[in-house]
């Protein structure tokens, strides 16, 4: 089954709806921002910023509660406000600034220990600052009364993005599932702290190396260090992000330059090329990063052309500099703190288990969040399936995310009350949790339907990969089961 089409929000996860969405919401927000830029004589960086923030937020806030998204609109402005002040600042003093950056995004990521609301915050609080990274607030001798419009141009791609979405995913006809509560507090180190701790060091490294050696052009050094830092699940995820962040930018920087001089400043027609290289590039994001992080550099090389702001000469210099942000990025999430994407890939298999033995039950909405916790797997089926293709390694963790979507459609089509089927999810999640005790696994009696039968021998093929050999029990210590935190992504 296809990575990404399993959802509970159905078709409003598609990868065609998900292009779709992100270049309407975009659109939107290209022609307002410039109008608010003619009317009130703001500088082109305020249409640049609006369709910056209109492409991270596309992506980010999908599925968000309506109670979120109305917080949203209060909480943008004054995180805009912040980001203005913050973007003088390290215009200013560069020390101080920069300290004052690292700082706000790595909060950002430690609040997500609090929940799926604070993670959705933490994830507005750094958007305007990611944003500066990309087109700075305050350039020398901008004027004051223009930056006061930075809560405007940031209300302008939250109202659109919203719209769109609302309208797609149509929130008020029922059927969501809300987001399982945060776990209990651990004695060991939340993911949540290693993830900040992660990010402060990548940022701290990437704006000390960034300045040294692209005095000019630091920014692009922080902001791939803090794509590859941000939401890194496990030491492997990190890694795959940062190989595919520089694929992708070497295939947009060739794209940029066989682009660059084919439209005059203000063309009309370099605009309907920034949309469509953004559409397909989020069209294809559902197949690998590489793609997004491709056509987000040729759009953006575009966009500067477009303004009359040439970045054919720089397209070396950034390339460079994104080599070595992914570098720093993959580096801190391998050296501070680090955790494994196959506990991550752990966790998340005992969460789907623990949501198919509710659909056993006939629990409500059980079947909802087994799929969600199905699709959820789909970040970390990329860095896996790498690995399993490098290694060559049967059985492999991978086969764990392959067998899961497998069983999503034998799940919608089982029958209730099949007997051996509780049992033997419970002899897998005890593998999974590394425990030896209880009723072990047996195969289901012929007389039960061809349905149930395909169910359990996905469930034998993750009885092999996660138990060990049942020769010598022994030499594996008990314990309880891996605290989801060890390996929490956080969001």
């Amino acid at each position: 089954m296809a990575a990404g089409t399993i959802r509970g929000l159905g078709a409003a996860q598609a990868p065609v709806t998900v292009a779709a969405t992100t270049v309407a919401a975009m659109l939107a927000s290209f022609g307002s921002a410039l109008l608010l830029e003619h009317a009130a004589h703001l500088h082109t960086d305020a249409v640049m910023q609006a369709v910056v923030l209109s492409v991270t937020l596309s992506r980010g806030h999908r599925g968000a509660r309506p109670s979120d998204r109305l917080i949203g609109f209060a909480v943008m402005p004054a995180v805009a406000l912040v980001s203005v002040g913050l973007g003088i600042l390290m215009r200013d003093d560069a020390f101080a600034g920069d300290a004052a950056f690292a700082a706000l995004v790595t909060s950002g990521v430690w609040i997500r220990r609090f929940g799926p609301r604070f993670t959705k915050a933490g994830t507005l609080m750094m958007l305007p600052a990611i944003a500066l990274l990309v087109i700075p607030h305050g350039a020398p001798g901008a004027p004051s009364t223009h930056l006061l419009w930075a809560p405007v141009v940031a209300l302008i791609p939250y109202f659109w993005v919203t719209a769109v979405q609302v309208a797609v995913e149509q929130p008020w006809r029922g059927g969501r599932v809300e987001a399982a509560p945060a776990p209990a507090p651990s004695k060991r180190l939340l993911a949540s702290t290693r993830m900040a701790a992660q990010m402060g060091a990548a940022l701290c490294a990437a704006f000390a190396i960034g300045h040294l050696l692209f005095p000019d052009h630091w920014s692009w050094v922080v902001l791939t260090a803090f794509i590859v830092c941000n939401g890194a699940r496990g030491r492997g995820d990190a890694l795959h992000k940062g190989l595919l962040r520089a694929l992708g930018a070497a295939g947009g920087t060739v794209l940029a330059a066989a682009a660059s001089g084919l439209f005059a400043p203000r063309d009309p027609h370099a605009v309907v090329l920034i949309f469509v290289v953004l559409g397909v590039a989020a069209w294809l994001r559902q197949r690998s990063y590489a793609y997004w992080a491709g056509g987000v550099t040729a759009a953006l090389s575009l966009l500067y052309g477009y303004f009359g702001q040439s970045a054919t000469p720089l397209l070396e210099t950034r390339l460079e500099a994104i080599l070595v942000g992914s570098v720093i990025g993959t580096a801190a999430a391998w050296f501070v703190l680090p955790f494994r994407t196959r506990d991550v890939l752990r966790r998340r298999t005992s969460q789907s288990l623990a949501a198919l033995t509710d659909v056993l039950k006939g629990e409500p909405h059980a079947l909802i969040r087994f799929e969600n916790s199905v699709a959820e797997m789909d970040d970390l089926y990329g860095p896996l399936r790498l690995h399993r293709f490098v290694t060559r390694a049967q059985p492999h963790p991978a086969d764990v995310v392959d067998v899961l979507r497998e069983a999503v459609p034998h799940v919608r089509a089982l029958r209730p009350g099949v007997e051996g089927l509780r049992a033997n999810v419970g002899a897998v999640r005890r593998a999974v949790a590394r425990r030896h005790d209880g009723t072990p696994y047996r195969t289901l009696p012929p007389k039960e339907d061809a349905t149930a039968h395909a169910i359990d021998a996905g469930l034998a093929r993750l009885h092999e990969i996660y138990a060990p050999s049942t020769e010598e029990p022994k030499r594996e210590p008990k314990r309880g089961p891996e605290s989801p935190e060890k390996a929490r992504p956080a969001g």
